[in-house]
Formats: structure tokens, sequence, C-alpha cells
């Protein structure tokens, strides 16, 4: 029984060994498991912030996609707008053919006697204006002919006056020069009567 009793012994021993070992395995799993956690857990954040970017990157192009959608819908509106007058023009000049002949129905056109007044009316205007026009042209001729008779009249009247004193000048000049003469004749005269007033006397 000994012999059962070491066995017995050493198997508990073996197993509190394989237990020990296993309970080892399995704190060193744990941890590795927890510590894989924590990597995992890691992973599927920065997994999850990577997602996040992509989605934000992706809501960015769907937004441009989107802007340059309605960039190009609104050039094509601008195109169409540009080619789309031509028939606006045509529809527009119908429309504008169409308001002409009912604004012509909408004329009262004057009859025989009203035509016949209203054209008199208008004649006797026309005359009555240009005879006060023809008036006013002859009264302002008469005007600047009676000014330019009366400039004149002034240049006349200066040029007169110079040509009068020129003369009473040259007057005075010969009548001092003939008065000199005369002196001089007298003079003269008498020198030549003394002289022969002398020439008896002797």
């Amino acid at each position: 029984m000994p012999k059962n009793n070491k066995k017995k012994q050493n198997k508990s021993k073996n197993t509190k060994k394989v237990t020990n070992a296993s309970e080892e395995l399995k704190q060193n799993e744990t941890e590795k498991a927890v510590e894989s956690k924590d990597e995992k857990s890691e992973v599927e954040t920065a997994e999850a912030n990577v997602d996040t970017a992509n989605k934000a990157a992706s809501t960015t192009d769907n937004k441009l996609n989107k802007k340059s959608k309605k960039e190009k819908k609104n050039k094509d509106n601008k195109q169409a707008k540009k080619e789309k007058p031509s028939k606006k023009d045509k529809s527009a000049k119908k429309s504008w053919f169409k308001d002409f002949k009912a604004e012509l129905k909408k004329v009262i056109w004057p009859k025989g006697k009203e035509l016949f007044s209203n054209t008199a009316v208008v004649i006797v205007m026309v005359l009555v204006v240009s005879l006060i026009i023809f008036l006013l042209d002859l009264a302002f001729d008469y005007m600047y002919k009676f000014e330019v008779d009366q400039v004149r009249k002034v240049q006349n009247s200066i040029s007169v006056n110079e040509t009068v004193d020129e003369t009473n000048t040259t007057d005075t000049n010969t009548t001092s020069e003939e008065t000199n003469a005369t002196t001089e004749n007298e003079t003269a005269s008498e020198d030549g009567a003394n002289t022969s007033e002398n020439s008896v006397s002797e």
C-alpha cells in the first residue's frame, strides 16, 4: 500500500504541478487576451477614427460633387437661356404685332369735318407763327442796320474831326509861314525903302 500511496502522492503532485502549470497558462492567456483586447480596442478606435475620417472625406467629396454639379447645371441653364431667346424673340415679335393691332383698333380716326377743322387749325397756327417770326426778323434787321449806321456816323465824325484838326494844323503852319514871309517881305521892303531914302538923301 505504501507504494500506492507514493504513487498517489506522486500523482497528486503531478496533478498539482499540471494544475499549477495550467493555471499559469490560463493566467498568461488571460493576460495575453487582456493585452490583445487592449490592442484590439486601440485598433478598433484607430479603425473607427479612420472610418470617421473616410466618412468626412466622402461627405466633403459629395458636397464638392454636388457643388460642381450645381455649377454645371447653372452653366447649362445659362447657355440654354442664351440659346432660348431666339424662340422668345419670335414670340415677343408676334406678341408685339398683336399688341400693335390691338392698339390700332383702339384708335379713333377723325371723320371728314373733324379732319378738315383740325387741318385748318394747324395751317392757321403755322401761318401765324411764321408771320411772327417774319416780323421779328424785320425788327432785328432794322435794329441792326440802325446800329451800323450810327457806328458809321460816329466813325465819320471822328475821321472828319481828325481831318479838320489836320487841316487846321496845316493851315496854321501855312499861315504862320505866310506871316513870316510877309514880315520878312515887309522888313525887306522897309530895308529897301530905307536904303532908297538913304540914297535919295545923299
